[in-house]
């Protein structure tokens, strides 16, 4: 028969808790509690929203007035594009010219040059000015050098209208001579009433080139002046120069 147990053993002790039991609990109870929101004033509830709404108005206003500028210069019209021509001339400049007459494009006749006279700059050309005036490609006139501040003057008959400048560019006597010299890429016209014009060349053409003016009265002579020309196409010196083998004026034809 087992042994029984005393009967202390089941008796009420009268002890209370122990504390530690509250303190476990509590601290459970906190531990499931939400945890604290950090500090926000009252003041920055009310503040941040106008300030955000007022950044967003701010740029949409500034992307609206930099769109509207935008728009408005790409409306404004670009200035046309300016072009030059080595056929034909704009216009003689000169301070007593009329500035709104155009230059000649009806027909066309050649005017008789008198006579034409220069000299280069260094060496005493082998091939005169006067080899222009029978307008034959198989004579020219040549300079030796660079070319630029060459000059040739030419008389003409009196009071001959001139409208047009027409000449071959270069030594076109032979295809090799041709492209060992240099050529001229523009040459200015200057008249005895102190007006003038620019002529730009093409520098690989061997066709006749024009230049065409307003029609202008020549009351004495027209001066002829390289302004510029390439480098010459071979290193030989005796082919460092600039040729014109032929040229006419222009007249009403």
């Amino acid at each position: 028969m087992p042994k029984r147990l005393p009967d202390e053993l089941f008796r009420e002790s009268g002890v209370t808790e122990s504390p530690d039991v509250h303190g476990d609990a509590e601290s459970w109870r906190r531990s499931d509690a939400k945890p604290r929101v950090p500090f926000r004033s009252r003041e920055a509830k009310e503040i941040a929203p106008p300030m955000v709404v007022a950044g967003v108005v701010g740029a949409l206003l500034l992307g609206f007035v930099v769109g509207k500028f935008v728009a408005v210069q790409s409306d404004v019209p670009e200035p046309p594009e300016v072009t030059a021509s080595s056929t034909t001339a704009s216009a003689a400049a000169s301070p007593t010219a009329d500035a709104t007459l155009a230059p000649w494009s009806g027909p066309v006749s050649a005017v008789p040059i008198q006579s034409a006279e220069g000299r280069c700059q260094d060496t005493i050309s082998v091939n005169p000015p006067s080899n222009l005036l029978d307008n034959d490609p198989s004579s020219v006139w040549s300079c030796r050098g660079a070319g630029a501040g060459e000059s040739i003057t030419f008389s003409l008959g009196d009071d001959e209208v001139v409208v047009g400048v027409r000449l071959v560019n270069g030594n076109t006597i032979s295809p090799e001579r041709y492209l060992a010299e240099r050529r001229i890429l523009s040459v200015k016209w200057t008249f005895s009433d102190g007006s003038w014009a620019l002529q730009g060349l093409a520098a690989n053409d061997r066709e006749p080139q024009e230049i065409r003016f307003p029609p202008t009265k020549i009351r004495g002579d027209i001066t002829m002046t390289v302004m510029d020309a390439t480098v010459p196409g071979e290193t030989d010196s005796s082919k460092d120069a600039v040729s014109i083998s032929s040229l006419q004026f222009l007249g009403v034809g």
